[in-house]
Parts: C-alpha cells; sequence; structure tokens
C-alpha cells in the first residue's frame, strides 16, 4: 500500500506541476495545429504531420516558450529555475531554426544527387530511390515557424502559470 501512494502522489504532483502541464500542452496543441495549417496552404489533408517533425508552427519552440512562461510566474524571473529556462529555451529554438533547418536543406540535395546517381547508372544501387532510403528533409524550421511557435508558447505558459 505504501508504494501505491507514493506512485499516486507522484503522478498528482506531476499533475499540478504548472510549467510541465503548460510545455506538454504547447507541444501537443503545436503538433495538432499544423494538420489545418498544412491544409490551408497545400489544400490537402496530411495527419502524418501530427507526428512529423518540422513545419509550421514549431512544436520545440512552443513547448520550451511555454515551460519558461510558466516558470516565470511560478517562480519567478529572478529564479536560477528559471533562468536555467530561458537558456535552455534558446539553445533548443536556435537549433530548431538554425542547425536542424540546415540539415533538412542538406538532405534535399543529397537526396537529389543520390536519385541523379541512380538514374544514370552510375554504379550506385538504384535502391535510394525508394522511399524508405531517402533521408528525411524535413527537420528544422523557418525562423517564422520557430517564431509562431514561442508565440503559442509564451501564450499557454501564461495561462497555465496564472491558472493551472
Amino acid at each position: 500500500m505504501f508504494m501505491r501512494t507514493d506512485v499516486l502522489a507522484f503522478l498528482w504532483g506531476l499533475w499540478r506541476n504548472a510549467p510541465l502541464m503548460a510545455a506538454i500542452t504547447a507541444i501537443l496543441f503545436t503538433q495538432a495545429l499544423k494538420v489545418p495549417i498544412h491544409y490551408l496552404t497545400h489544400k490537402a489533408w496530411d495527419f502524418h504531420k501530427v507526428i512529423d517533425a518540422g513545419g509550421m508552427p514549431s512544436s520545440h519552440a512552443a513547448g520550451v516558450a511555454a515551460l519558461t512562461s510558466a516558470l516565470a510566474i511560478v517562480v519567478g524571473p529572478q529564479s536560477p529555475v528559471f533562468a536555467t529556462a530561458v537558456v535552455f529555451a534558446a539553445i533548443v529554438m536556435y537549433d530548431a531554426g538554425g542547425i536542424r533547418r540546415h540539415a533538412g536543406e542538406h538532405a534535399v540535395l543529397l537526396n537529389r544527387l543520390a536519385l541523379e546517381m541512380a538514374q544514370s547508372n552510375m554504379s550506385f544501387e538504384t535502391s535510394v530511390t525508394q522511399e524508405g532510403e531517402r533521408l528525411k528533409e524535413i527537420l528544422g524550421h523557418e525562423p517564422r515557424e520557430v517564431v509562431a511557435g514561442a508565440l503559442v508558447g509564451i501564450i499557454i505558459g501564461w495561462l497555465f502559470g496564472k491558472w493551472w
């Protein structure tokens, strides 16, 4: 019985943790939001966007911005925990909009090169033309996607910090 109450107390503590719930909610909300945004921009439903990396808005930016803004309210901006979250958020957003985006751009070029080599019969396996063998091209975000995600995250974090 002792262990069961400890587990329940732990789960209840997670549930009552406003910054954690804000971050999770922001990530889930922005991932779900990618489906209608993709439809509006491409006139095609793609429910796979719910689990895809990249796209509008950035769930990475939303999650860390929600965490950070909720922490600002819960523990205050003078807290070392808040300071840590600010640095963490800056690194994650820089990575999402910079390094990961460039890796995706490299994947586009490498996939094109592999396809051209396979089509020209240059001793290269033709299996690279199959979808399963291609490098993932959408890895990161454009700056506007990061900013949009951060704005959504700040709003969600503020709401959770105030009322959760």
